[in-house]
């Protein structure tokens, strides 16, 4: 491995050359901040907001037919959803600590933690 080494001197010597010359050149084009705080620029959410009111504008022009309605196939259809049951709520905080009196699961305190 050694004699690998040696023999190699100047390409390894170029490489790590190369390598440092290119983390120098990556690091360095990142300006540091003068604060902590930064803001993102005015362009970037204006192009947004204007590409949101395009899509908005676009969906005004938007016309349903109402014929569909009227047709005897949509006036067969049936709805076969289910009402959906309330549950009861659990605790306001589930990460909170439990209770050391509190009741378990079958009405009575727990013996072990008792003890």
């Amino acid at each position: 491995m050694l004699d690998l080494i040696q023999k190699n001197k100047i390409i390894i010597g170029i490489l790590v050359v190369i390598i440092a010359a290119f983390a120098w050149f990556g690091l360095s084009d990142q300006q540091p901040s003068s604060s902590l705080l930064s803001s993102e620029s005015r362009s970037d959410t204006s192009v947004a907001d204007q590409e949101i009111l395009r899509v908005l504008l676009d969906m005004r022009s938007i016309r349903l037919d109402s014929s569909i309605f009227e047709n005897p196939a949509f006036a067969s259809l049936r709805d076969f959803g289910r009402e959906i049951i309330p549950e009861p709520v659990g605790r306001t905080n589930p990460f909170a600590p439990v209770d050391r009196q509190s009741p378990s699961v079958n009405g009575a305190t727990d013996a072990v933690q008792s003890q």
